[in-house]
This record gives structure tokens, C-alpha cells and sequence, in this order.
């Protein structure tokens, strides 16, 4: 059994340990969301529902925002004045934490269907390492299919006592990783880490925030982190009269076991 299955399996393991009573999905009230935003997940909510992912299902689910006329848009896409936003849109987002491969996988299944999200990516060596010359190769495959690739950062492995300069000086390798300049960047888990407020330097090029993009855009925000959903599914959400930011992570949905 590699290193990813073993960490699934742990995840469910103390998802059943901790879980009391498993109530709907529909029960996880906005109040609750909020105070467990502050509160360090060391235990799993009994609100929170496991659940299975797999391929088939991820392509039913944009199947069906494609058939509810959702648009796709990425994260630079609201640079100041940059592109006209449609009135009815997903921001699709993918954090690759762990196994690259299947994040390209997911850019190539994505764009068979004519969807386009952004993807992004640790710097910092901790669970992969992205100078390696294949998931270099990777990366610029997804950027290469009409994918963003932005920054993914944890304030744990920071070299820079100011976050700021450490998302710059973060930015500026993935950008040569890329063969692009990267305009967006997002925290890695930070209900644990403790969300942090980034100011880039002076002068440093325009680049958004994703939790800003969240939040200044009303956007109505879903994750299947630790393959566990929250106060709504992504089929939920979608019945909802509201713009969405909905985070898959790609070894999630696409790892064999769930084939």
C-alpha cells in the first residue's frame, strides 16, 4: 500500500472514530461553518459527511453545470479590468497536495469537456518535488491545455519572516516553472495554519488572492478536503441561486481505489 492510500485510509479511519452521530449534509448550518473555521480541526465534526468519490462521478457533476449553463472562469480573471465576468459562473479550483500525475489527468479530462480551472501548486518541495524534470513536464501540460496554474503556499515551510515576500519570492519560481507569469495565489491548509493576510511587495506585479476572490465576490465556497463534505456537495451548491468556488482535489476524485 503507497504513501497516498495510507493516508485515505487513516483520514476515514479517524473521520469514524471521531464522528458521533452522522447527520445530513443539510443540517451543517452557516452558524456551525463559520466557528469551525475558527477552531483547529483536530477531530472530525460529526456534521461533516464522508464520501466516496470517484471519475465517473466528477465527470456527472460537469456534465450537469455545463447542462445548468454555468461558465467557467479562473482566479486571474478578476484582475482588476481584466475579462467581463458571466453572470452565472464556477471558479473551479484543484489544489495539488499530493500526486501530481493525477492533477494532469484531471486537466486532460476537463479539457476533453471544455471546462477550464485553475490549478495550484506547492513550491516548497514538502510532499513533492516540483523541480523534478516530469512534474515540471506536468505542469506545463496543464498550463499548455487552457488551464491557470496559480500558487499554492503554507506559512509552515516560509524561509521569509514576511509572507508577503515569501509569496513573491514563491510566485517567481513557479512563474519560471510555468514558462508564464503566475497571477494567483492560494494558502494551504489554513483553518489549521491560521489564515494569513498577504501583502506583496511594492512594485510587484497585479496577482489576486484566492480567499479574496472568495470572500469580495460573494462566491458561495465548497471542499471536498479529506473527502468530506461540508454544509453542501457540489450537486447541492449548484442548486443554490449563487456563484460558486468549488475546490475538487484531483487524487480525491481519480485514484484507483475509487474506480
Amino acid at each position: 500500500m503507497n504513501a497516498l492510500l495510507i493516508q485515505s485510509a487513516l483520514l476515514c479511519i479517524l473521520a469514524i472514530l471521531n464522528c458521533q452521530v452522522a447527520q445530513p449534509v443539510s443540517d451543517f448550518t452557516k452558524d456551525m461553518e463559520e466557528r469551525l473555521t475558527q477552531t483547529r480541526l483536530m477531530t472530525t465534526p460529526a456534521q461533516f459527511k464522508l464520501s466516496r468519490l470517484s471519475r465517473h462521478l466528477y465527470m456527472d457533476f460537469l456534465a450537469t453545470a455545463k447542462a445548468r449553463s454555468y461558465a467557467f472562469v479562473h482566479f486571474q480573471d478578476f484582475l482588476a479590468g481584466d475579462v467581463v465576468l458571466p453572470s452565472r459562473y464556477i471558479v473551479l479550483r484543484h489544489d495539488i497536495d499530493f500526486a501530481p500525475r493525477f492533477s494532469l489527468e484531471m486537466a486532460e479530462l476537463e479539457s476533453a469537456a471544455g471546462v477550464s480551472s485553475t490549478f495550484f501548486v506547492l513550491v516548497d518541495g514538502q510532499f513533492y518535488n516540483p523541480l523534478d524534470s516530469e512534474i515540471v513536464r506536468q505542469i506545463r501540460r496543464i498550463h499548455a491545455l487552457g488551464h491557470e496554474v496559480g500558487l499554492h503556499f503554507a506559512v509552515s515551510t516560509s524561509v521569509h519572516a514576511d509572507v508577503g515576500q515569501e509569496v513573491a519570492f514563491r510566485l517567481s519560481v513557479l512563474s519560471n516553472i510555468v514558462g508564464e507569469a503566475v497571477h494567483s495565489f492560494s494558502q494551504h491548509d489554513p483553518v489549521n495554519a491560521g489564515f494569513a493576510t498577504v501583502t506583496l511587495p511594492p512594485g510587484h506585479r497585479a496577482c489576486v488572492d484566492a480567499s479574496d476572490v472568495i470572500k469580495n465576490n460573494n462566491l458561495l465556497y465548497v471542499s471536498d478536503s479529506a473527502m468530506m463534505w461540508r454544509r453542501y456537495t457540489f450537486a447541492t451548491a449548484m442548486e443554490e441561486s449563487r456563484n460558486l468556488c468549488l475546490l475538487a482535489h484531483p487524487h480525491s476524485w481519480l485514484h484507483p481505489q475509487d474506480d
